[in-house]
């Protein structure tokens, strides 16, 4: 599993039970159906689209580097409701350090028609949402909730 933004043990329940605050800070790739927005360079969830958790054990870089050839990353890409709010920017550790595909990346089909947010999410959050993980190249377009 992802262990990002971890630290060391500080909680005595936690530290009596054997885990410490590293490991209880997992993250995981989560996928959201994308359109893009009249703005160049910025991207919306697609209505009614909902984000999927494709892998537990990689990073960002890791996804876009096992993506199929008719996949390639957006650059720049920004994301309504995550970049032009400024409570994210100011404080989440995946934003507010400017542009960091570690973090997030937006990808676009050759098609011109189907985007993808992907996005590093915390376990609690992953817990939260379905599960359509990415084993294999091939596999990348079943991970989406639909093709549209």
């Amino acid at each position: 599993m992802n262990k990002a933004y971890g630290g060391g043990q500080t909680d005595e329940s936690s530290a009596g039970a054997g885990i410490g605050d590293d490991e209880l800070l997992l993250h995981a790739v989560a996928l959201v159906p994308a359109d893009q927005t009249e703005t160049p360079g910025w991207f919306a969830r697609q209505w009614c689209a909902t984000p999927v958790i494709i892998s537990w054990e990689e990073d960002v870089p890791d996804i876009l580097l096992r993506l199929p050839t008719s996949w390639n990353l957006v650059e720049p890409a920004f994301f309504r409701g995550l970049h032009d709010d400024e409570d994210i920017v100011s404080v989440d550790p995946r934003f507010c350090n400017g542009v960091d595909r570690c973090s997030y990346a937006v990808v676009a089909h050759d098609d011109g028609e189907r985007f993808a947010l992907l996005m590093l999410v915390n376990a609690a959050e992953a817990a939260l949402m379905a599960h359509r993980l990415f084993r294999g190249e091939q596999h990348f377009d079943a991970c989406f909730g639909y093709i549209r």
